[in-house]
């Protein structure tokens, strides 16, 4: 965590700003005469140009939003807190050879004041995609929330809450992976990744890792999936690893997850269950399972000052602790609506009615917009 002068960070808001503004001058044609969707924050898809070698590309976001409902605490009320809900997102890459790539993911977050590494590592395409080395930092190869949590990809302003209270957020580790794609009969593929670890240091949210291993255990795990049809998957992920300092305690995650994309229209979900070997004086073992289903609607008129307006519900169950009943267990029902006028720009509002165990229902409401380059 690296904490910077209050001037220094304003003056990085505003240049990024700026920078946005000259990229809204230039309209949605650069001047290759490609469009602007050539411009995105997708850093999976970002390719290079052959032959394109160790000619880096540079992509990122700003994310601004607010907090606005009678359903907040005092402290969450008004603009004040404007940056506190602010998050960056700068990334780069290069392809240093034909087969060979480096990418890293920089992440500012907390009003500028906690400076992330979330990504940085090498990919060796040993096979055509079909099969890919990675070492490096990396997000952990489980389920497919991870795959749009950004900003600019998450559909709705906040996350799944098994994607938080059960797998601590964005889960990067440091270790090795090999992934790829190996095409099966017809138009159906299967999906592998696979990934060896330091893993997690605890069982709460707090337990990811940042260069640094509290033991020497590794962690194991990845995900299965098969793509039956154009558009429509299947997956399965497993994680298992001890996580405490003296080797003792382990904690496994299972998950299932599916998602069906035709048009404008999509529906996914995943369901996460984790076992926790924990001392008996700190309470003793436990379980927590977790699910969502998120299903949205993009309208894409292609008309001046809209490229497109989104539609987006989702429904999501969480038990951290089965062991105990407490404000953790909670149901909680979300809709957003997002509106984009350009390939750089998303303004989103979401509103969210969650039902706690042990307290009544309460209704937040949320503001974001998002800049893309």
């Amino acid at each position: 965590m690296i904490n910077l002068p209050k001037i220094i960070r304003e003056s990085i808001l505003i240049l990024l700003l700026l920078v946005n503004s000259t990229i809204f001058a230039l309209g949605d044609d650069n001047e290759s005469g490609k469009k602007g969707d050539e411009h995105f924050f997708d850093i999976d898809a970002v390719k290079l140009e052959e032959p394109g070698l160790l000619r880096p590309e540079f992509h990122g976001n700003i994310s601004l939003g607010a907090p606005f409902s009678e359903g907040l605490d005092e402290s969450e009320k008004g603009s004040s807190n404007v940056f506190k809900q602010t998050e960056i997102t700068l990334w780069s890459g290069v392809q240093i050879f034909k087969n060979l790539s480096f990418v890293t993911e920089l992440e500012i977050e907390e009003g500028f004041e906690e400076f992330v590494i979330e990504r940085f590592a090498l990919d060796w395409n040993i096979f055509n995609d079909r099969c890919v080395f990675r070492i490096g930092k990396f997000y952990y190869p489980f389920g497919i929330e991870r795959l749009v949590e950004n900003a600019v990809n998450n559909k709705l302003i906040d996350r799944p809450n098994p994607s938080i209270k059960i797998i601590p957020g964005t889960y990067s580790d440091e270790g090795i992976e090999v992934y790829g794609n190996i095409p099966l009969l017809y138009k159906a593929r299967l999906k592998y990744e696979f990934a060896a670890t330091n893993g997690l240091s605890s069982y709460e949210g707090k337990g990811e890792q940042h260069l640094d291993d509290n033991n020497d255990n590794i962690s194991l795990g990845g995900r299965l999936g098969i793509e039956l049809l154009p558009g429509l998957e299947i997956g399965g992920s497993y994680s298992t690893g001890k996580y405490d300092d003296d080797e003792k305690l382990r904690m496994d995650f299972t998950g299932a997850d599916a998602s069906f994309r035709r048009g404008g229209f999509e529906i996914r979900g995943e369901y996460i269950r984790s076992n926790v070997e924990r001392s008996t004086s700190a309470g003793g073992s436990f379980d927590r399972d977790g699910y969502y289903i998120q299903t949205s609607y993009k309208y894409s008129p292609e008309i001046n000052y809209m490229k497109y307006v989104e539609f987006v519900g989702r429904f999501d169950s969480v038990d951290p602790d089965d062991l105990v009943t407490d404000e953790g267990d909670a149901d909680r029902i979300a809709v957003g609506i997002n509106y984009s006028p350009s390939h750089h720009f998303i303004l989103k509002l979401e509103y969210e009615m969650e039902n706690e165990a042990t307290e009544d229902k309460e209704n937040k409401g949320f503001i974001q917009m998002n800049i893309r380059w």
